[in-house]
């Protein structure tokens, strides 16, 4: 069917089974509800941006057209983290939903939700904002 999204799921290790098994439900239902075929996971192993790595070459791979995690927390443990997390997918234009925020790069609000978060400084240093030229960001 043309337009069905491939979404790729995201889930921190760091946590419970049981909240794993949370953020994997999460992705299920939100692709259910906007008809997207469900793909694999990306465990984070480590508070670091190697399995973010990962995601972006299996988007730009075209294995998926965006990343779905439950709330912008588990992009990583911490506020730098997170920072760095949507500095390197808006640089990317990689799309991410946050399902439980209603957060979706992939639409101007959305976009400009995530740009508020960011301060000057991520500014100055050429993280970009919202661009048309790249979708998700």
């Amino acid at each position: 069917m043309p337009g069905l999204a491939r979404a790729l799921n995201f889930v921190r290790q760091d946590v419970s089974v049981t909240e794993r098994d949370d953020q994997r439900a999460v992705f299920a239902a939100a692709c259910s509800a906007r008809a997207w075929q469900a793909g694999g996971t990306v465990y984070q192993t480590a508070d670091r941006l190697h399995e973010w790595a990962a995601v972006v070459r299996l988007v730009h791979s075209g294995a998926y057209d965006l990343v779905v995690v439950d709330t912008i927390d588990r992009l990583a443990t911490t506020e730098a983290g997170r920072m760095a997390v949507l500095g390197m997918l808006r640089r990317t234009g990689i799309r991410v939903l946050a399902v439980r925020d209603g957060v979706d790069t992939g639409d101007p609000v959305g976009c400009a939700l995530v740009d508020s978060l960011f301060t000057q400084e991520m500014i100055r240093i050429g993280s970009g904002g919202c661009n048309a030229t790249r979708p998700g960001f």
